[in-house]
């Protein structure tokens, strides 16, 4: 029987993570007991669907060699605008995006992909869309900013603030369109 730690699932997957990336052998996964290993939180499916999106423009950057894709989706509100976001594919990350963590002493988790939360946590917001009637509204880590932009674009908020402390996520709010 293995003994109990206190490491934090974040620190291991940034563990396993830097192994990869400094390419250590599988027969040398250093401290990294299997059962830690598999305590590890993970995304392990695409979302809910509850925002249908269509993937409507597939794009690989020359320079970076990263696969970008808009994702249209279609609110299910009459009268509601389409939504365009640029997203990253899954499992594309590269090693500048862990040297821009570094330099702003922020995560990835906003880049990697669109995590199902966001999905749920937009979806609540169109649901309730009257609770954000005159009110002024800031989302804090907001990756790609789904929730936020649902808001903007169904509610009557006076004011909707999408932020995130990775300046990369940022930008890819900045160009939706």
């Amino acid at each position: 029987m293995e003994a109990k730690t206190n490491t934090k699932p974040s620190s291991l997957r940034w563990a396993i993570l830097r192994q990869a990336l400094l390419r250590k052998t599988r027969e040398s996964p250093g401290n990294q007991s299997p059962s830690a290993i598999k305590r590890i939180s993970r995304k392990t499916h695409q979302g809910f669907n509850l925002i249908p999106g269509q993937v409507v423009e597939d794009h690989v950057n020359e320079e970076t060699n990263y696969r970008d894709v808009r994702i249209c989706y279609t609110l299910p509100v009459d009268g509601t605008p389409k939504i365009l976001v640029k997203q990253r594919v899954n499992n594309s990350v590269d090693l500048s995006d862990f040297e821009v963590s570094d330099r702003y002493n922020v995560d990835n988790t906003g880049l990697v992909c669109q995590w199902p939360s966001e999905d749920v946590l937009a979806y609540f917001c169109l649901s309730h869309a009257d609770m954000f009637r005159s009110k002024r509204v800031i989302e804090l880590g907001s990756g790609y900013g789904l929730a936020g932009l649902v808001i903007a674009a169904t509610t009557e908020a006076l004011e909707v603030v999408i932020s995130d402390g990775n300046p990369v996520v940022v930008d890819c709010i900045l160009l939706i369109s």
